[in-house]
């Protein structure tokens, strides 16, 4: 049975085989038939070799109003469109009619003889739309954009652009490294704002792997286009996004894209369905200053490159591609269910001590990342998009002496900025150390964690939800009683 679903062919002829076994079981009707004078049984049960489609084919009108046999027709349309399906959006239209064929099927009411028959039915359909989900999955996400370089980034700014497309813009966007990618979780945030009294508000998490302070800079003033800016970002971080000592792989990698070289050229994402047509990657270190809204900006930091940076290929798509599909939700959240246990951890992964990790290698806040900070702070003001800025918690076992000593660093780098009124600051750096079970290795945080940051956050008072929030409907009021 395994290598039945190894190719469409296997896959198709299961599929075909078990709508086959259904249609050819002999059953009474929704409700019985008019007995017949010559038999003294009902039509339908007079006839138990006919098969589903045979009985449809005699009385329309039934097979109609009949869920049971509406379910059949999906199954075998869905059988039909798997012999030819190969790409994503084929394999969803599979998947489509497979689960159309299931809510038919639950739709048969519980006295109707049949229930529990089609809802074991149900059951193996609902195997055939996995499988079929499967299949779409296996295609990739088609890419949106030219790719900047990250699998991560190109299935973020797809998703991004689809969810916006339609729910419209979020109301809040989180942005930052892996660490706020599966450290703030957006659901459990919406439903928090909720029981705080802001129903309605709606959060996104636009998080990728290693994104530095020129990484967010870059999405949040370069990439985004006005028509999917939010009304509020959160930018849930650590000191390792900031230390301009240190070579940033992450931003190289955008550096040498077709994606960037689309953004040099003028294109954003957006809704708009704008042709992109990527002229060749700068081969230089420096990259032409881009026109941005009316706000004064420090020289722009993404110019920094590195000898490292490879030329982005300058032929012309109009297909950019597939990405495949990671474990990220439609809102952009990574959940990671692995809890913290240092007695089992380093069995597996070295403890790394603080004056040998290359996250503070050359340690310096002064420089490119802290210059991409101001960029974004000063054209966040220009677009009034109001800045939290968390400092995530890090374990005990990995702040030891050395790493603590950059920390307090980054601390204070911090407040001097919130001081200025450049952002909101929600600084949670210690606030967990004895808590290993909500992190998910020494630094990032899981599951359980995200939910506890985001109840935080949604009770900080400091945070100008009610700003962001939509208005409250308000009740027209009663009539005032006139005196008879």
């Amino acid at each position: 049975m395994t290598n039945l679903f190894t190719s469409r062919g296997g896959l198709t002829a299961s599929m075909a085989l078990s709508v086959w076994l259904t249609c050819c079981i002999g059953y009474p009707g929704p409700s019985a038939a008019p007995d017949n004078p010559e038999t003294g049984s009902g039509a339908t049960a007079a006839m138990p070799e006919r098969n589903a489609a045979e009985i449809a084919s005699a009385n329309p009108a039934l097979a109609s109003a009949d869920p049971w046999y509406q379910a059949i027709d999906e199954a075998n349309r869905a059988v039909q469109l798997t012999a030819t399906a190969g790409t994503a959006s084929q394999w969803n239209q599979v998947a489509g009619a497979w689960g159309t064929s299931v809510t038919l099927l639950q739709d048969v009411a519980p006295e109707d003889p049949r229930q529990v028959f089609t809802q074991r039915k149900a059951r193996e359909y609902q195997q055939n739309l996995y499988l079929a989900q499967q299949k779409a999955d296996a295609q990739g996400l088609p890419r949106a954009f030219p790719t900047l370089g990250s699998d991560v980034l190109d299935e973020q700014v797809s998703l991004y652009r689809a969810y916006v497309a339609t729910l419209g813009p979020p109301d809040v966007l989180i942005v930052g490294s892996s660490r706020a990618l599966q450290g703030v979780d957006p659901q459990v945030l919406q439903q928090a704002l909720a029981a705080e009294g802001y129903p309605g508000l709606r959060v996104y998490n636009f998080s990728v792997n290693g994104a530095t302070a020129q990484v967010v800079s870059f999405l949040t003033r370069r990439l985004l286009a006005p028509d999917l800016y939010p009304k509020l970002i959160i930018w849930a971080e650590g000191s390792r996004a900031f230390n301009s000592g240190r070579f940033d792989r992450t931003f190289a990698e955008i550096l040498a894209s077709p994606g960037y070289a689309a953004v040099a050229s003028g294109a954003t994402l957006s809704l708009q369905s704008v042709a992109v047509e990527p002229a060749e990657a700068p081969s230089t270190t420096t990259e032409p200053a881009a026109p941005e809204p009316a706000a004064p900006e420090p020289a722009a930091p993404e110019e920094t490159a590195s000898a490292d940076t490879e030329p982005a290929a300058s032929t012309p798509k109009v297909d950019h591609g597939t990405v495949p599909l990671s474990p990220i939700t439609s809102q952009g959240f990574l959940p990671v269910n692995d809890q913290f246990n240092p007695a089992v951890y380093y069995r597996s992964f070295p403890q790394v001590q603080g004056l040998y990790d290359d996250t503070y290698r050359s340690f310096r806040l002064e420089g490119v990342q802290t210059v991409s900070l101001m960029a974004t702070m000063q054209f966040l003001q220009s677009q009034t998009i109001p800045l939290v800025f968390v400092n995530l918690p890090l374990s005990n076992d990995y702040l030891d002496e050395v790493r603590l000593g950059y920390e307090r660093e980054f601390q204070q780098f911090l407040q001097n900025r919130a001081s200025q009124g450049s952002f909101i600051l929600v600084d949670l750096l210690e606030a967990w150390r004895w808590k290993s079970h909500l992190f998910a290795d020494p630094s990032h945080i899981n599951r359980y964690g995200a939910r506890e940051i985001s109840r935080l956050l949604a009770s900080d008072r400091r945070i100008p939800w009610a700003q962001i929030a939509p208005p409250a409907e308000v009740e027209p009021a009663a009539p005032t009683p006139q005196p008879e």
